[in-house]
């Protein structure tokens, strides 16, 4: 600890003493100490103190802070990192960091330095007092507020902890100060909720918890997993003082984390980052493989688990305090596996450092012990949130079903990319413009068949999303949307398929639709599978050709008997030959048995046969079968010879 020496001069030089503390218990009593917490601003020690009689640098930002915490007339006990610390040694710092959670928690009081008075920041924190008070204040004072919010105390990574285990908090900005509980109350009475930056909600929710922690519970059953923390706060930025400084990202948490005594997790300085990821990664993910690599931002980690559902809806909460309200659509393999009986459909999310978006999926892979919220991404999926804590149903009877659990339900194998940003990008404007694997991760390499297993994969989850979006009477084309951007499909084909999809709200899937979903697990070759999807007599036909096109392009095979057996498709057939004439073209192999087998189609025979012609032209090939199998067509047979003679009347046979 500290001593601030008292002095009723502000001009005089700072004094300090250095002395030794012990933290140990003091049989329920609290601890006199106060712990500051502030923000370096830069590395350059512009200024100094007298510690122990001898001349001792420190940053500006820290100077002030000390001048205006400084008493006249009596000592002050503080805990300041950059003064007990040394920043210099590596070691002691690795040692250090694990006691930062118990030194925060017992504090008297922590005292958060906003910084100096300047752009009317002392007026803006009275502003504030007054607004907790329920007093009004003028616009111009309103505007102050949202400019001291933006300081960077507000963005540090380890502000995180020392607010979050504390358990009386003062605000200090300039010479005003007032108690954390009532600058929450002033927040939220500001009513600037859509105008902070995402980063003050999930802080100022720490700080209203203060004075509700005892300084005796460490161990609080409310602790979070490092998973969730790091979803929660990954756009807090660490302070750049050491070469490892990116490691702050994970050992910043560790003092909110119930994880905080794993061995993976135990903050060693003189590790890259690389390895640290790595490191916090395969303790999330136990049951994972995970590729890191050196000044690369994002992890590849390959695994099996199961998909269990995806966002239909999402709104941030008006609180304040950075809550997000989810809605999720359960799929099949989480009723299967009991999860739809344990959840609920409607997930309240205290924070997260990336945007949620209607189209995320809920995932869980094997060896988690929660669920993560991960996104397509062109040909794989990328995590959003590594951990999060679902809703659960209230006790009671689960339903009998779920008893049985079969675990090989949808299981499936996953390539996924982890991306911790190691600078902020939050205020990168527009939509996030998804990237391929090899883009995420250029140094990573895998054999062609797993390529081609990844993207089989991805196909069959975008078809089962299809398909259950299909079945709920209200159309989410939102989260369709999303999710056929993230796959890298164009606007116009994204437009036909949230249109087919909607046409079909509230529709019951067929028994041969479940049947295509299935051929997944049997490994089906594609031409069989293109083949039953052509013929299927349900909308998802048409859907999964779409997707396979998406992610097999030029490599899929299109035979004749696809072709003829979406000719034969009575509700589809149109639907399937135009999106294969708009990926095959000229080379689309039309046989005379093809336009036959439209000329008969009794029900889309008529709309085939258009577009064979607007097509093809004079050149499709027309016989006398064609005309005889248009003569028996009962529903549209005079419409089709009548377009039979208006192309080819010459060349038609007698």
């Amino acid at each position: 600890m500290i001593r601030l020496l008292p002095h009723k001069n502000k001009d005089v030089p700072i004094e300090c003493k250095l002395f030794n503390y012990a933290l140990s218990q003091k049989d329920g009593r609290g601890h006199l100490y106060e712990a500051l917490s502030y923000v370096w601003e830069t590395d350059i020690k512009s200024h100094s103190i007298i510690l122990d009689g001898c001349t001792f640098p420190v940053t500006s930002n820290l100077h002030a802070a000390l001048i205006n915490l400084r008493d006249d007339q009596i000592d002050r006990v503080l805990w300041v990192d950059a003064i007990s610390i040394n920043q210099l040694d590596q070691d002691e710092k690795s040692k250090q960091i694990p006691l930062m959670r118990t030194i925060y928690a017992q504090a008297m009081h922590v005292i958060v330095w906003l910084g100096e008075a300047m752009e009317d920041g002392d007026k803006a924190l009275e502003g504030i007092r007054c607004l907790g008070a329920e007093q009004d204040i003028p616009e111009k004072t309103r505007d102050a507020c949202l400019q001291l919010l933006q300081r960077n105390w507000f963005c540090r990574i380890w502000v995180l902890q020392e607010v979050g285990v504390a358990q009386c908090i003062y605000i200090l900005c300039g010479s005003v100060q007032i108690n954390g509980h009532v600058f929450c109350e002033g927040l939220r009475r500001l009513g600037l909720s859509s105008s902070l930056p995402a980063v003050v909600g999930p802080v100022t929710y720490l700080i209203k918890g203060a004075p509700f922690r005892l300084h005796y519970e460490l161990d609080s059953h409310e602790s979070l997993s490092i998973g969730e923390l790091i979803g929660m706060y990954c756009n807090h930025n660490a302070t750049r003082q050491h070469d490892s400084r990116y490691n702050d990202k994970v050992y910043a948490l560790l003092g909110l984390s119930a994880d905080s005594n794993a061995k993976a997790l135990r903050p060693n300085y003189r590790l890259p980052w690389d390895e640290v990821f790595k490191q916090v990664t395969n303790h999330i993910f136990p049951e994972c493989s995970v590729k890191t690599w050196f000044e690369t931002e994002a992890a590849v980690i390959k695994g099996k688990g199961w998909i269990l559902g995806h966002i239909i809806s999402f709104e941030k909460n008006t609180s304040g305090y950075g809550q997000q309200n989810i809605k999720i659509l359960f799929n099949d393999t989480a009723w299967s596996l009991g999860y739809q009986d344990q959840w609920e459909a409607e997930w309240i999310l205290q924070a997260c450092g990336k945007s949620i978006q209607e189209g995320d999926i809920i995932c869980l892979l094997q060896g988690a012990s929660k669920p993560s919220i991960i996104r397509l991404c062109k040909d794989h999926f990328t995590i959003i949130i590594p951990s999060i804590k679902p809703q659960q149903r209230q006790r009671g009877a689960l339903n009998e079903m779920s008893q049985e659990r079969n675990f090989m339900d949808g299981y499936c194998d996953f390539v996924l990319t982890w991306e911790i940003l190691l600078a902020n990008r939050e205020n990168k404007s527009g939509p996030e413009v998804p990237l391929k694997l090899i883009d995420m991760a250029p140094k990573w390499r895998e054999d062609p068949s797993e390529v081609q297993k990844r993207l089989n994969h991805i196909t069959w989850v975008m078809v089962d999303i299809a398909m259950g979006t299909m079945e709920v009477e209200v159309s989410k084309s939102k989260a369709l949307e999303h999710l056929l951007y993230q796959s890298g499909m164009k606007g116009p084909m994204i437009n036909k398929l949230v249109k087919a999809i909607a046409d079909y709200s509230g529709y019951a899937a067929k028994e041969s639709e479940r049947a295509l979903l299935q051929h997944q697990e049997k490994r089906l070759p594609i031409s069989k599978v293109m083949m039953e999807a052509a013929g299927n007599d349900g909308p998802l036909g048409y859907v999964i050709i779409a997707f396979l096109f998406q992610y097999r392009g030029e490599s899929l095979p299109v035979s004749e008997e696809v072709v003829k057996a979406a000719a034969e498709n009575r509700p589809y057939g149109r639907d399937i030959m135009k999106v294969l004439f708009e990926h095959r073209g000229e080379s689309l192999p039309v046989s005379e048995e093809v336009v036959k087998t439209a000329a008969a189609n009794d029900d889309d025979g008529h709309d085939i046969m258009k577009l064979l012609f607007e097509h093809r032209g004079k050149s499709l090939p027309v016989s006398e079968e064609v005309v005889k199998a248009a003569a028996e067509n009962r529903s549209y047979g005079s419409a089709i010879v009548s377009r039979l003679f208006m192309y080819q009347a010459k060349s038609l046979p007698n």
